[in-house]
């Protein structure tokens, strides 16, 4: 299979210059855009992705470093070789300080611009793929695995495996903690754009306000302290796949500018100016019933139906229970290696317990216990009360000091144990918002993140 062309803008004032430049890095070779100024750079830049911009110094109307001042302003800046004149070493050298990657003087020779662009080029995707390996090792930190045994999770992966190749929109239905996110996250790995970013958007943690900026970008001025353009998230994931969690939480204005760009493939930013095609694998997530939503009026039925060219939906824990073990040892692996095992009297509390909130909560009860288990075997006692059925680390405060700790050391150790299991609970029912886990505590949420921080606890890993 060939690899994809390059999309490389050639902005320079001579038509010359420009023609020269194309046919010296072979004008089929990538796909070129070629401007005749710098607000053509710009304009350019607005409308689609680029993978580097050879930019000439010297330009009427907008000059280069002007024009490269304005594009590392953006959020994710394409790479820049600037031209200089062969007198220009010292802009060349300020262009770079500036934010461009490498420079060339005119008159080159052509294998010399083939060379710099080529290795930047190169430099560009060793920093794509770094960011991608980088979101893989959150990926892997993350919720938990899309394992199991039952009937019920080999039908989801074996949809996971017919879907994922195809470019069609995917709706995924599941409770809070369920593993939506993971089977998103497969279906990218999966999918044709797999080298492309993936990008989340919790739709619940977004206020109605900010939501259409921060899925379309803004263009300064479009509202109050908007102080500059910015990209929204379907420009980010442009060649990859954009993740929509909890989409019946959307607000009803938002609906109707999704619906467009899902129909016709193109953004426009708030405030105006052109839209900007972009090449996106849309896939979505909720735990409501968005069809009582439609009834109700506080979900477009015509989005529900581009959403839904294809659903998966994954069945709660307590409806696979088989599956619990498997995902036990599992996790336990990943906490302590093989060193990590249950009692029966655990295993058997594991099995027993309704796990209201999913993989989500089954993954969060053994990392603690695991944390705060004596030994190498993991007994009733050190699991949460609620999954023990008593005695457990909320139950038996003790669990937590040993019998060498001062009073205020112990007293200390069993406040932070019991801050520890009510906030993971808040956050565990509220999936990871801050927001409604504060409402729900009766905290402010700044303090509220205060004491998440004093406590190692990631909002993150319960989204």
């Amino acid at each position: 299979m060939s690899e994809r062309k390059h999309r490389i803008i050639v902005c320079d004032d001579e038509p010359s210059a420009r023609r020269g430049a194309v046919r010296a890095l072979g004008a089929s070779a990538h796909d070129f855009i070629e401007c005749g100024n710098g607000k053509e750079c710009l304009d350019a830049l607005e409308r689609q992705t680029v993978d580097l911009v050879l930019l000439d110094l010297r330009m009427p109307e907008m000059d280069g470093m002007t024009a490269l001042a304005e594009i590392m302003e953006m959020p994710s800046p394409p790479p820049v070789v600037v031209i200089t004149a062969d007198s220009g070493l010292e802009t060349a050298i300020a262009a770079v300080k500036a934010g461009a990657q490498d420079f060339i003087a005119k008159p080159y020779e052509i294998d010399a611009l083939r060379h710099v662009v080529e290795k930047t080029l190169e430099q560009h995707r060793l920093k794509r793929e770094n960011l991608n390996l980088n979101a893989e090792v959150r990926r892997l930190r993350g919720p938990g695995p899309l394992v199991g045994q039952s009937e019920a999770i080999r039908h989801v992966l074996e949809a996971v495996g017919r879907v994922a190749p195809t470019t069609a929109t995917v709706l995924i239905l599941g409770e809070s903690g369920t593993g939506k996110e993971i089977v998103a996250r497969r279906l990218h790995e999966l999918s044709n754009v797999a080298r492309g970013p993936f990008v989340t958007v919790n739709c619940s943690a977004i206020p109605d306000t900010l939501v259409e900026s921060e899925l379309f970008g803004h263009k300064r001025g479009a509202f109050t302290g908007a102080d500059r353009d910015r990209a929204g998230k379907f420009q980010e994931a442009d060649r990859g796949t954009l993740f929509l969690d909890e989409i019946g939480d959307m607000a009803l204005s938002a609906q109707a500018k999704l619906l467009r760009v899902l129909q016709e493939g193109e953004v426009e930013p708030l405030g105006g100016g052109r839209t900007v095609r972009v090449n996106v694998r849309v896939i979505a997530a909720t735990h409501r019933d968005l069809k009582k939503r439609v009834e109700e009026g506080t979900f477009r039925e015509d989005l529900l139906f581009r959403l839904k060219v294809v659903d998966i939906e994954i069945p709660p824990l307590r409806d696979r229970a088989g599956d619990v073990a498997v995902l036990a040892e599992y996790f336990l692996k990943g906490f302590g290696g093989d060193r990590l095992e249950l009692s029966p009297e655990a295993s058997s509390a594991l099995a027993a317990h309704p796990w209201r909130g999913n993989v989500r909560e089954l993954k969060n009860a053994l990392e603690r216990a695991s944390i705060f288990c004596r030994g190498d075997v993991i007994r009733p006692e050190d699991l949460p009360q609620e999954v023990s059925g008593g005695g457990g680390t909320t139950g038996n405060a003790t669990a937590s000091w040993g019998p060498s700790d001062d009073f205020q050391t112990a007293k200390q150790k069993v406040i932070d144990r019991f801050e520890h299991d009510i906030l993971t609970r808040a956050l565990e029912t509220h999936g990871g918002n801050i927001s409604k886990a504060a409402r729900d505590l009766g905290l402010h949420r700044q303090n509220l993140q205060q004491k998440l921080k004093q406590l190692d606890i990631s909002a993150d890993s319960f989204r």
